[in-house]
């Protein structure tokens, strides 16, 4: 049979870019569903449910809809040795750890701090990246970086930061948080899984971390039952859809604008779960708080690379 030739069958129209509007608009919403999960995760913990047994029920959640997605994508989820190392690596340091210290630390600090201290998680990516020569330590970054270990001083050193005092040692555990996530950022790159995509990603991490939570979960008797459906039970769904609606709307941010501007949902983000612990918590912070606030931004501005370096 002889094929038709290709110039003879109608092009596709190609899709409308969108408005610079609609790209700052989409900035601004996906910074407030991920700033949003910020005061989520503080009511999630505030019955005392186990940090643990939250990340599984988020993680299993999430886990469920992107195989959902997959199986309606009829994309398949590759599972040999080399990929389940993968799925393992990204759940450990993406999810399963990171998760179970945040919502810890909830239950101990300020939502305007954890948000705060979290958002170090691209200088943090700098810093681990930095030896395997997978990013670049510009004179300009490496001053962002110095910006934000000043951030993080003025909010541990004058000792005023938080309610309590005793509580200071748990902001440790936002930056550990932070500094997994750069470690998973690192291990996505260094693996080479670009073949796989964004959701089969998520969707196998997913299942990697529920693999390392379920037998945790049943050490430390986390389990609770998420269906009795209260303000916690409520607020551990919101966060995993948020995170879902957030993610997929960061992706097409990507493809549509670049990952520079994308990256500045981080700006969004940060300011959001600040606001909004002062306006549904009652959160006050002292001055030298809001000052590492504004040192901290500047030096995210400053170790976000530059359209030219990307």
């Amino acid at each position: 049979m002889t094929q038709i030739p290709e110039i003879i069958q109608p092009a596709p129209r190609p899709a409308p870019a969108p408005s610079a509007a609609l790209l700052w608009l989409a900035v601004v919403l996906i910074g407030l569903c991920w700033g949003s999960t910020g005061p989520l995760s503080k009511l999630a913990v505030s019955t005392g449910h186990s940090p643990v047994g939250i990340t599984f029920w988020n993680t299993a959640i999430g886990a469920t809809l992107l195989t959902v997605l997959l199986i309606l994508r009829r994309r398949k989820l590759p599972l040999d040795r080399r990929h389940l190392v993968f799925y393992l690596g990204c759940g450990l340091l993406g999810t399963a750890l990171p998760n179970s210290l945040s919502y810890g630390a909830y239950s101990h600090l300020p939502v305007g701090i954890m948000v705060m201290l979290i958002s170090l998680v691209p200088m943090m990516t700098l810093l681990v990246a930095w030896p395997f020569g997978i990013e670049r330590p510009t004179p300009r970054r490496l001053l962002g970086l110095a910006l934000g270990a000043l951030a993080v001083g003025m909010i541990v050193l004058p000792g005023s930061s938080l309610p309590d005092p005793s509580q200071t040692v748990w902001l440790i555990a936002p930056i550990v948080v932070a500094l997994s996530y750069a470690g998973e950022n690192v291990f996505i790159a260094r693996s080479d899984m670009r073949h796989l995509g964004p959701f089969t990603t998520m969707c196998g991490l997913s299942w990697g971390a529920l693999l390392l939570l379920v037998p945790t979960m049943v050490v430390s008797g986390g389990w609770f039952d998420i269906t009795a459906f209260g303000p916690p039970e409520l607020a551990t769904f919101g966060i995993s859809l948020l995170h879902l609606v957030a993610y997929s709307g960061f992706i097409w941010l990507i493809g549509h604008a670049g990952p520079v501007f994308a990256a500045q949902v981080g700006y969004v983000v940060t300011g959001t779960g600040v606001l909004l612990g002062v306006m549904i918590y009652g959160e006050t912070h002292s001055a030298w708080v809001w000052a590492a606030l504004a040192v901290m931004v500047s030096g995210l501005a400053l170790v976000q690379p530059r359209r030219q370096e990307t």
